[in-house]
């Protein structure tokens, strides 16, 4: 029961990384609308500071490029340890996504909610709860298993 739990559990952090790859491309992609919506929230235009600050617009870019980088290598990264627990059912591989997870996906809707972006919001937040629920499932097993000590 509880290895089957673990296996789902896996599944869903592999299509969890999955998730955070489209969505990492969804931020290099539009990156226009994402910025567009991000100025809506703090009531100034985005053309408006783009033609008159062009310098301090670029920062804006790029910042938006990194995180959409960062989502797509964090996505990698989850396929690849929730991979290797589908295989091995390591202890210390799930602690490792469990934490790598928690601070990604809660820093990304932390960042969100203070642009104050709605669909950023939304489509992080569906992100960290597949996360959760996709490390809540094989929780038990990994708490009630035993190593030797070295």
């Amino acid at each position: 029961m509880n290895l089957r739990k673990v296996k789902q559990g896996a599944k869903i952090t592999l299509y969890n990384g999955v998730y955070m790859i489209l969505f990492g491309i969804f931020y290099i992609v539009f990156i226009k609308f994402n910025m567009e919506y991000n100025f809506e929230a703090i009531s100034e235009l985005w053309g408006f500071f783009a033609k008159f600050n062009p310098g301090i617009s670029q920062l804006f870019f790029l910042f938006n490029i990194l995180i959409g980088l960062f989502l797509i290598s964090g996505g990698v990264t989850t396929i690849y340890l929730s991979d290797f627990i589908l295989k091995r059912k390591e202890k210390m591989t799930w602690a490792i996504l469990f934490l790598s997870g928690l601070i990604a996906w809660g820093g990304l809707l932390i960042i969100s909610v203070l642009f104050k972006n709605p669909l950023l919001i939304g489509l992080s937040f569906i992100g960290w709860v597949i996360f959760i629920i996709g490390m809540l499932l094989p929780i038990k097993y990994y708490l009630e298993k035993s190593y030797r000590e070295y």
